[in-house]
């Protein structure tokens, strides 16, 4: 029994699918277009040989579609991975260049940690020294205040001295005769060496008005000392030694007496030798 040749879709179907194996086993043109012409020549088929025929195609197709179904999902399931490895990497670089900011702002922050404690360091420095020169200030504006007030002491005690030598030697301060001088430590009173000493360096009788007064002034004031000197022999000491001893036996202690100043001995004698007295508070 045959058949006659149809050209329905089961027949172009399974002559395409033959079509591409050949071709994918790489088999030459020619070969291909021999068995085309034999299908096409072919004047009739075995109906047992088209089934089976048939039934190949239908298999072949089927593991074809599959075949192209699973490529599309590998294909798919590929481009999903490349996705994710994408982002993964992203993800990854990122973080990496997270943690290089990380460093970089840990190592700004350590330097600008060090910068601050440098700073810190130098100002503690600075106010130490400010520190210290604010005490060295208070320390000599306390002594300014401290010797401000001795002076402002020293001067109303040599202010008071004035005025109590003035009151016990008003006759001859008024006309004259003696003469009250202010001075950078004092108060000086010049009297003229003949009223007090003889030519022989012995005290005169008619000075006890003076020597008395000069002791009752410094009975009166205790922080008063007295400098004693002999313009007719600046700088020495004996010279005005008997007047001393006068003041000593009116009840004046050694202790109130202040030496010559050093620069007394280069003085030149006065034409008119003066008996000083010179008062100074201490």
């Amino acid at each position: 029994m045959t058949i006659p040749l149809t050209f329905d879709w089961l027949t172009l179907s399974w002559m395409r699918t033959r079509a591409a194996l050949w071709w994918r086993a790489r088999s030459p043109v020619r070969h291909w277009l021999i068995a085309l012409l034999l299908g096409v020549l072919s004047g009739c088929v075995p109906v047992a040989r088209f089934e089976e025929t048939q039934s190949v195609a239908q298999v072949e197709m089927e593991a074809r579609r599959r075949s192209e179904q699973q490529a599309q999902q590998l294909e798919a399931e590929n481009a999903q991975l490349k996705a994710q490895i994408q982002q993964k990497s992203e993800a990854v670089q990122e973080r990496e260049e997270r943690l290089s900011q990380a460093e970089l702002d840990s190592t700004t922050q350590g330097k600008q940690r060090q910068d601050a404690e440098g700073m810190v360091e130098q100002l503690r420095g600075e106010l130490q020294r400010a520190s210290g020169h604010l005490q060295v200030f208070h320390d000599e504006k306390q002594k300014l205040q401290a010797e401000l007030g001795t002076e402002v002491e020293r001067s109303k005690e040599n202010a008071r001295v004035t005025r109590d030598l003035s009151l016990a030697l008003a006759e001859p301060i008024s006309v004259g005769t003696y003469t009250l001088d202010a001075a950078p430590q004092g108060v000086v009173l010049r009297v003229p060496r003949s009223d007090v000493l003889s030519t022989d360096g012995a005290v005169k009788t008619e000075a006890a008005a003076l020597l008395d007064a000069v002791a009752k002034v410094l009975s009166l004031h205790k922080t008063t000392k007295l400098r004693v000197e002999d313009s007719s022999a600046p700088g020495d000491a004996l010279a005005a030694a008997r007047v001393v001893q006068a003041l000593t036996e009116r009840a004046v202690g050694g202790e109130r007496f202040d030496p010559l100043l050093p620069d007394a001995a280069a003085a030149q004698p006065t034409d008119e030798p003066e008996i000083l007295f010179g008062f100074s508070a201490s």
